[in-house]
């Protein structure tokens, strides 16, 4: 008797329990997938207002919009697709620098845009090197 519960109840009880624990680990405990599109921004700008606020003073923009999800509105200058993102440049017309928004390509795709477009775009402000970069964006309209 002994010797059928170590060979098949035991094993089961195992294997109930591993089912079980990993249905909790990834069902229950999955993080749901947030992205910048589905939270609400901290600031909402134009983009010439942006890229001045950097050129005025550094610190005090970083100080403000850094790690932050600002929303900003522009006309698209180019969209550039590499292997990995897509960029996006918001550039006014007479400067030098814009705002750089950097794309998953699945989230581009769903709502795109083209140069020429006015665009709200969403992401995350990670500072400024000559342009004003955008990380994990998302197109508003």
């Amino acid at each position: 008797m002994w010797k059928n519960i170590r060979r098949y109840i035991i094993p089961g009880i195992i294997f109930i329990a591993l089912v079980v624990f990993f249905f909790v680990k990834f069902y229950v405990f999955k993080e749901s997938a947030t992205t910048v599109a589905s939270q609400k921004a901290d600031f909402v700008v134009e983009a010439g207002d942006l890229l001045s606020t950097f050129e005025k003073d550094e610190k005090v923009a970083n100080d403000k919009y850094l790690n932050k999800i600002v929303e900003v509105k522009g006309l698209v200058d180019n969209v550039t697709d590499t292997k990995d993102d897509i960029t996006v440049y918001i550039k006014q017309k007479g400067k030098t620098s814009g705002i750089m928004c950097s794309f998953d390509k699945k989230e581009f795709k769903r709502k795109g845009a083209k140069s020429g477009d006015e665009v709200s775009v969403k992401g995350i402000c990670s500072g400024y090197l000559m342009d004003v970069i955008l990380n994990k964006c998302a197109v508003v309209r």
